[in-house]
């Protein structure tokens, strides 16, 4: 018994040091193999940290970009308005002759009091009209306006030369009366005819952009710029007159930018000759490219810190290099990751739109501050609910079935809805949401962006009434005028058919002045029931026709076989281009089209001199350009504009008869199939007919 004890004690004793030696020589491995990880990781970092980090960092660049493109179109589509709404009240008043400078001036300034409820917003604002002479004869600076010439401005001649109102973004440039940089946005302002009246335009302050850009947040040496799509600058931040003043070929990089779209990619700057990380990410609507670039020193800095920090540790604490590695890779990917969460913390909260995160259930987990200012719902009575809270009973349950279907299957969802504030008040949204997946393609939550599209609903609501109400009323007047022409038919015929009887009767007794004045009257009633005939011709164009692929050589030979008589009796020579295209329309409508053109050109031609008539097509992009060319006695230039007028005549009826509504026929065909007519000439030498119709 007395034996058990100590051997009881020295097993114990055994085990206790066995486990001693056995921890102590986990721990020698340990130390010897943390230090040997800390080596290898550490020629590992070396090796590919400044890659990765490059490579993130021109990831954020791009983000960057892409946030900062759609700020800038927001921007832009919001000045666009502004020019939409003054296009529609020149064409409501008239056109441009309507408008004295003062007029201009008074309609400019309620323009900007409608858009622009910040009075510190409208200095960034000038509203300017350019004439068709190329005179900057009105703006909302000043009234008067300094008489500036425009003629050799970029968008003037852009405008000049491209028929349509697309939008133009001039090059920046410094104001010669204030100093300040400025871009402009200018449409194209067209005559009912398509004719150029002139220029409308605004001119954006670049100053308007640096609240936007302060709120970025960027690095010290970090900077964002916009660049037009043919390289030539608009703004940078921070902003300097070398890149303002920089040729597009200065950038040789924006062309390959452009053609990929979004990325990004390393280059040297040509200003301070620094190789940077660049982020850049292409406009949706408007042909802009957002840069954001931060130097590649400025990205690595903080990977640069961390590996000094980290070999000077590693040194230090050689015997505890294992932990004290695990320890710092742990606290500096802890690092990395809050301060990628801070930049994007930053970058919502300070986005104008709307942004809520939900759970996958649809339970909202956070609220931008926009979000609770605009609805009026405070963060607490936001989270933990869902987004019914803005739900209207305007929105159809199917939109909402369609939304699930479509994020719950990982997919982004877009749409409008009206949807209600905390007050009740309705407003409209533009609506995306977009599914949030994590590593393993699980569905952990959604992100939605509203943006507050109300005032752009308004408009397009009474857009609409107003096209109702002129669709409405052309329906009307082109109704009465069929329903009149064609009861005014009758009477003319009873009134012939007793004049001929007249004739008959009385002939004997006539006089060579009754016998005149049977034969005015008569060839009157005639006339006007050519004239009632043409009307309701006119009256039904576009009523019963079938649109179709139609082979213009076919109706071109249409109209020649109806033209056959008059041609041989004139003697006249018509050339026609061979392989005209095929368009979609009216056969009979272009049939007459082109019977009219042709018809009217046999008509008015010299006498004794052969007409001869040119007919070609050539190929302007989107449309195609028919000519029809003569050797006629030609239209003044003052009458150009007229001659399409429905009765319309430049000439006398007692030479060349006609009742003056073929041209207008001719108008209304082309418009009808979705294109133009006009005119150009020369008095004595001939005329040239020109019509657009699209492509098929």
């Amino acid at each position: 018994m007395g034996l058990a004890q100590p051997t009881a004690r020295t097993r114990s004793e055994d085990a206790e040091a066995f486990g001693f030696r056995r921890l102590r020589r986990w721990l020698v491995a340990g130390f010897v193999s943390a230090n040997l990880f800390l080596i290898a990781a550490y020629l590992v970092m070396v090796w590919l940290g400044p890659r990765s980090t490059i490579e993130e960092t021109g990831r954020s660049m791009r983000t960057l970009a892409l946030a900062l493109s759609e700020q800038v179109e927001a921007t832009i589509r919001s000045e666009a308005a502004i020019l939409t709404s003054l296009q529609r009240e020149i064409r409501a008043r008239g056109g441009v002759s309507a408008f004295s400078e003062t007029a201009w001036y008074e309609m400019f300034m309620a323009h900007l009091n409608l858009f622009s409820d910040d009075p510190a917003d409208k200095p960034l604002h000038a509203l300017f009209f350019v004439n068709a002479d190329g005179i900057a004869s009105a703006s909302s600076v000043g009234n008067p306006t300094r008489q500036a010439d425009a003629s050799m401005r970029p968008y003037f001649v852009f405008h000049r030369d491209n028929p349509g109102e697309e939008l133009f973004i001039s090059e920046v440039s410094q104001s010669k009366i204030t100093g300040l940089w400025v871009f402009f946005l200018t449409q194209r302002i067209s005559g009912e005819d398509g004719s150029f009246q002139g220029v409308i335009g605004i001119s954006l302050r670049i100053g308007r952009f640096e609240d936007l850009f302060d709120r970025l947040g960027l690095p010290a040496d970090g900077t964002i710029a916009i660049h037009r799509m043919d390289g030539a600058p608009l703004y940078r931040h921070p902003f300097t007159e070398a890149f303002a003043t920089a040729a597009p070929a200065a950038f040789p990089g924006v062309a390959a930018m452009i053609e990929k779209r979004s990325g990004y990619d390393q280059q040297v700057s040509p200003f301070d000759g620094k190789p940077r990380v660049v982020g850049y990410n292409l406009g949706r609507r408007y042909p802009i490219l957002a840069v954001a670039t931060v130097s590649r020193e400025g990205a690595l800095a903080a990977w640069s810190r961390t590996m000094s920090w980290f070999a000077g540790l590693g040194l230090a604490a050689l015997g505890m290099g294992g932990m004290l590695f695990l320890f710092s890779l742990r606290h500096l990917g802890s690092l990395e990751r809050e301060a990628r969460m801070r930049r994007l913390s930053q970058t919502v909260d300070q986005n104008p739109h709307m942004i809520i995160t939900t759970d996958p259930d649809g339970v909202i987990d956070y609220a931008n501050p926009s979000f609770c200012r605009f609805t009026g719902f405070s963060p607490e009575e936001v989270i933990g609910r869902t987004p019914r809270i803005l739900k209207s009973a305007e929105t159809p349950p199917e939109v909402f079935t369609d939304l699930w279907r479509t994020i719950r299957g990982g997919h982004e969802w877009r749409g409008e809805m009206l949807n209600r504030r905390k007050d009740g008040s309705p407003y409209w949204a533009s609506i995306v949401i977009s599914p949030v997946m994590d590593e393993g393609s699980g569905l952990c939550g959604f992100v939605g962006m509203q943006e507050d599209i109300s005032e752009r609903k308004r408009i397009e609501g009474r857009v609409a009434e107003l096209v109702a109400e002129l669709k409405e009323s052309n329906e009307e007047l082109e109704h009465f005028a069929y329903v009149a022409s064609h009861d005014l038919r009758q009477p003319l015929r009873m009134i012939t058919s007793y004049l001929g009887l007249l004739r008959k009767k009385l002939g004997a007794v006539f006089d060579e002045e009754a016998s005149e004045y049977f034969a005015f009257a008569t060839s009157g009633a005639k006339r006007l029931d050519r004239m009632i005939v043409d009307l309701l011709e006119f009256s039904r164009i576009g009523k019963q026709s079938a649109m179709e692929s139609v082979d213009l050589n076919m109706a071109l030979a249409d109209g020649l076989q109806n033209l056959r008589v008059a041609i041989r009796d004139s003697g006249a020579v018509v050339n026609v281009a061979e392989n005209l295209p095929t368009v979609e329309g009216d056969r009979s409508e272009l049939t007459r089209l082109f019977q009219n053109l042709i018809g009217n050109a046999l008509k008015y031609c010299q006498e004794g001199r052969i007409p001869v008539v040119d007919v070609s097509c050539r190929d302007a992009g989107a449309d195609w350009i028919i000519s029809v060319q003569d050797n006629g006695i030609g239209i003044d230039a003052d009458c150009l504009d007229k001659v399409f007028g429905i009765f319309q005549r430049m000439v006398s009826r007692d030479k060349y008869e006609g009742t003056g509504i073929g041209l207008a026929v001719c108008r209304k065909i082309a418009e009808h199939h979705g294109g133009r007519i006009w005119a150009e000439s020369e008095v004595e030498r001939g005329s040239t007919f020109l019509v657009s119709l699209p492509k098929a």
